[in-house]
């Protein structure tokens, strides 16, 4: 009987047959406008949930037949389901400890004694801070990522001395141009804090002749550096982690391609052994470590569904913040610099060698590993596919879902080149809106339009994935928020609208583009298109619910649109309430 009950409960969908608990749904989500990212069903009303599986997903008619007396109903009242964002390029480790501590948007005294407040309440006495990064938004005219202004500001110490009297204080504006320091942190380091002394390094006074905390010189960060700890504490960093796994939930971001350190790797193990490891990680060790993965037989995949090994990321060029970008022709800005190679790029007498990068590629492929480099200027991307293309000559024709990360500054006959050979484009939209407000300056507008060629690199044939590169540069702040991605891709503005019609606005996308690149493209990426990244029976439910539908908001809109819950293996991780 219970095998022809099961039968029917598949045979007639359409009756009101779902009685037996073992064919009904544990969670069900409903009243909602669903975007599936699947092809075959694109939209729906509402999705089923059994364990940590999606079980259905369709019509609220259909879908609530598997509703049984211990199925938890969820009433969206209208909200948008869409997959759990893929973000596919954050530095997670820098990104914990920037939410711990920074300052680079602070701009009032008032806000400076707040987020030290906020910091010395969650630390054990004896704990540095650090970081700080003050004043990356001082120096800019309004267009900025995250705002803009012209007031410099600089942290007064005398009104944190107190509240950071058991904690040593060293901190630094975002152009290491200068830096603050409190008593504690001179005594730490030998220094008289009322009279302090040091060759090469210059400390700011009052009227008075009392150090205000304020210090430059050319010796000022090698000092201090050499006195301040290289690493915080175990426990420390297992708290950062949490913090920022919740930051994650909060934007509705399930999974992330990280290339932290191994101890960062210790703790996701260990979070996970904890049943506290609410994402996904994608892992990547550094280029040259391919013959210790190869030699523990380390492939794609490795690992459990929440901590996955097997990639490894390299690096070509330098990066546009700095104009350390490799170009064919010089920046307009400086006539004599082309930008730079990277280490894995030089001989060991600082002279490119293309060859000796090919060899780690060759060496990494051949062990099944797969290879995500970063190119970034014209020239670093013309070198990086021509490798790739002797690379392939070398070891044959296979899916390396080779992801070419960055991607950001390309001619056009590359990005044709790209698509032919097949790459994942692994890109973040936010860069576009962040760095339009200098690219011309640099690069001229004719190599402009070959910047964050989104459209282009799409119809190319390359695969689009997105992320953020949370948390950003040390003059930029990058937030994990995929809407500010999926802002910048379908509008080519800066935060805050500029230029009216968009940043050569044919290079913009659609919106079911941008979601494609920002769920199951990037799980594609990272070797899990059949685990999450789409919404459809049989995949992990990873969801995200938002309060808006992307698809009809306006851009200004988007860019408050804020996620209402999070779910990872049908678990709510995170919910506004």
């Amino acid at each position: 009987m219970k095998t022809i009950t099961k039968w029917l409960c598949i045979a007639a969908p359409l009756l009101m047959l779902i009685s037996c608990a073992d064919e009904g749904a544990d969670k069900i989500l409903h009243n909602a406008s669903v975007w599936t990212v699947d092809q075959d069903n694109p939209e729906a009303e509402a999705v089923a949930i059994k364990g940590e599986q999606i079980k259905a997903v369709g019509d609220e008619s259909e879908v609530m037949q598997y509703r049984t007396d211990a199925t938890e109903v969820m009433d969206l009242d209208g909200a948008m389901v869409l997959p759990g964002f893929q973000d596919n390029h954050v530095h997670f480790t820098s990104a914990a400890r920037f939410l711990e501590f920074n300052i680079m948007q602070v701009s009032t005294q008032d806000e400076f004694i707040e987020r030290v407040e906020s910091v010395t309440e969650r630390l054990e006495e004896g704990e540095w801070i650090l970081g700080g990064l003050w004043g990356a938004y001082d120096d800019w005219e309004a267009g900025a990522a995250a705002g803009g202004g012209t007031n410099r500001f600089t942290p007064d110490i005398s009104l944190v001395e107190d509240i950071t009297a058991e904690y040593p204080m060293f901190i630094r504006r975002f152009d290491s141009s200068e830096f603050a320091v409190n008593r504690k942190a001179m005594e730490e380091v030998g220094l008289d804090p009322y009279n302090p002394e040091a060759e090469g390094i210059e400390f700011e006074t009052d009227q008075d002749g009392v150090p205000t905390g304020i210090i430059t010189g050319d010796e000022a960060e090698a000092f201090f550096d050499e006195h301040t700890p290289d690493d915080f504490s175990r426990e420390r960093r297992t708290e950062q982690t949490r913090n920022a796994l919740a930051e994650m939930a909060k934007y509705g971001v399930t999974s992330v391609s990280d290339m932290s350190d191994d101890t960062q790797v210790e703790i996701y193990e260990e979070l996970e052994a904890e049943d506290e490891l609410s994402a996904r990680i994608h892992y990547r060790y550094h280029l040259e470590r391919w013959e210790e993965l190869a030699e523990d037989g380390i492939q794609p995949g490795h690992g459990s569904d929440r901590l996955r090994l097997g990639s490894l990321k390299g690096h070509i060029d330098g990066i546009m913040g700095n104009s350390t970008a490799r170009f064919f022709e010089p920046y307009d800005h400086e006539p004599d610099q082309r930008g730079n190679w990277r280490r894995l790029m030089l001989d060991e007498n600082d002279e490119p060698d293309p060859d000796q990068f090919l060899d780690y590629m060759v060496n990494a492929d051949q062990a099944g590993l797969q290879l995500t480099i970063h190119a970034i200027g014209d020239e670093a991307n013309n070198l990086l596919l021509d490798l790739y293309e002797r690379m392939e000559e070398k070891n044959g024709e296979r899916d390396r879902r080779f992801r070419l990360v960055h991607a950001q500054v390309m001619q056009d006959d590359d990005i044709q080149r790209m698509g032919e050979l097949g790459m994942i484009a692994e890109v973040q939209p936010i860069h576009l809106s962040d760095d339009m407000r200098w690219m011309e300056e640099r690069i001229g507008s004719e190599r402009s339009e070959g910047a964050y060629a989104f459209r282009s690199i799409d119809e190319s044939g390359a695969m689009l994935s997105f992320g953020t590169d949370w948390p950003g540069t040390a003059a930029s702040e990058y937030p994990i928020n995929p809407m500010l991605g999926l802002y910048a891709a379908t509008t080519r503005k800066t935060l805050l609208g500029e230029p009216e019609g968009g940043w050569f606005p044919d290079e913009r996308i659609d919106m079911e583009t941008a979601v494609e690149a920002y769920t199951y493209n990037t799980s594609y990426a990272n070797h899990m298109e059949h685990m999450v990244g789409s919404i459809k029976p049989g995949l992990q439910a990873d969801l995200s619910v938002w309060e808006g539908n992307i698809f009809e908001l306006s851009p200004e809109e988007l860019l408050e649109n804020e996620t209402l819950y999070t779910l990872i293996d049908g678990e709510v991780i995170y919910s506004r309430d």
